[in-house]
């Protein structure tokens, strides 16, 4: 059981370690931009960057922080890894049995576009269950 749950810590420092590097990319990427902006100074630009920074890259921060918390507990052991695995990993099966419904109306309706003579961008609607697909089995098994 002990390697088991070394195995899953490991997962989530992967994952949130990914995470984190994500949301250090859209940092880097609005710092970078400042002096490239086409109005005001460095200084007057600088608020707006700090909103796309917290919006950005905010939740991808807080779930790449909260990983490497769930792998800190999964890797010591301790009690309350149940509970938090549990919540966690539910909320993330939600998100992704409903990024699949989506990826599924997607493909119908590109499908009836398709009849229609449209549907040049109805592969998009794979990108949804892709990622829907991915969440799932990730969660799954660690529930």
């Amino acid at each position: 059981m002990r390697w088991s749950l070394r195995i899953l810590a490991l997962g989530h420092y992967a994952w949130g370690g990914a995470l984190l590097l994500v949301a250090a990319w859209f940092v880097v990427g609005a710092i970078r931009t400042l002096p490239h902006m086409s109005t005001g100074t460095v200084w007057t630009n600088l608020p707006g960057a700090l909103m796309f920074v917290a919006f950005a890259a905010g939740p991808f921060a807080a779930l790449g922080s909260w990983l490497l918390v769930l792998g800190r507990r999964a890797w010591t052991g301790r009690a309350p890894l149940r509970t938090a695995l549990c919540w966690t990993h539910g909320a993330l099966l939600l998100l992704g049995a409903f990024a699949i419904v989506v990826g599924l109306q997607g493909m119908r309706q590109a499908e009836v576009s398709a009849a229609r003579g449209g549907g040049i961008m109805g592969s998009l609607a794979a990108l949804p269950l892709l990622f829907g697909g991915a969440i799932l089995a990730l969660s799954v098994p660690s529930l």
